[in-house]
């Protein structure tokens, strides 16, 4: 018989890893890697996506290959495996097919024995998150509306790094810096994300500005050209969190104040 192509999904969140319940077999009822066959007409990170979602309930992206499995005595069925380090999307733990349990477990608490050479490869899943770190920077504004400005100064804040976190003001934030308010924070928030170069949009605290800071320990802050870049270097060293401060420039002919008149 020839030997199938299979996947396994290393998804590492807070120093928690996903697993499921194996509800067939082999290895029937031990933990393992949310995975399953390359079926036709798939690529190998396709195939991932929908295996985890059909076993785990969660929308993933692979984001790096670990390596190729293939010591013929990992599955007697002789399946080779390729493991992807993925990113969770969204999506709550859920059992689906092939699973009787799934959930996060402590990296330092995992199950005694699991399915196949699955150890090794979470072991070399670790190595390779310790290896590599993602560069954080962190952006913010009102953003009452999104125009060519706002997207010059988010994609050049993207370039910075390798994720884009985005602090929407909050409504109390924008109303008491004497800006027009037009849409609620939720909404402007949302309108941040369907960029295609921000990775995540959050709302900012409204009593203390540096909480976001300290939650996300960005690597940079990026502001735009009429932001107090001393005021929030002050804030930052009494965080105590070492991050750099980056000005990034204006894209002449948009201003949101010519264009909202406040």
């Amino acid at each position: 018989m020839p030997r199938l192509l299979t996947v396994d999904a290393v998804i590492i969140k807070d120093g928690k890893i996903v697993l499921v319940k194996r509800l067939n077999g082999p290895f029937k009822g031990y933990y393992a890697l949310p995975g399953g066959y390359v079926e036709k007409g798939e690529n190998a990170k396709g195939a991932l996506a929908r295996e985890v979602k059909e076993e785990a309930g969660l929308r993933v992206r692979p984001v790096r290959m670990i390596g190729v499995y293939d010591n013929p005595k990992r599955d007697k069925r002789g399946n080779v495996s390729i493991a992807f380090l993925c990113e969770l999307i969204s999506g709550k733990p859920m059992s689906g097919s092939d699973s009787a349990d799934v959930g996060f477990f402590a990296l330092n608490k995992l199950p005694i024995r699991l399915a196949f050479d699955h150890e090794k490869i979470i072991n070399d899943g670790i190595r390779l998150v310790k290896l590599v770190k993602k560069k954080k920077v962190l952006a913010g504004g009102a953003f009452n509306i999104i125009h060519p400005g706002h997207r010059h100064f988010l994609k050049k804040a993207k370039e910075l790094g390798d994720e884009l976190v985005v602090v929407v003001a909050n409504d109390k934030t924008v109303l008491g810096n004497k800006k027009k308010l037009l849409f609620p924070a939720n909404v402007r928030a949302d309108m941040v994300k369907s960029l295609d170069f921000v990775d995540r949009a959050v709302i900012g605290d409204d009593l203390d500005m540096m909480r976001v800071v300290r939650l996300e320990r960005p690597d940079i802050i990026a502001i735009g050209y009429d932001q107090d870049d001393e005021t929030i270097r002050r804030q930052i060293r009494r965080t105590g969190i070492k991050c750099k401060v980056i000005r990034l420039g204006k894209l002449k002919g948009y201003s949101t104040k010519k264009i909202t008149g406040g």
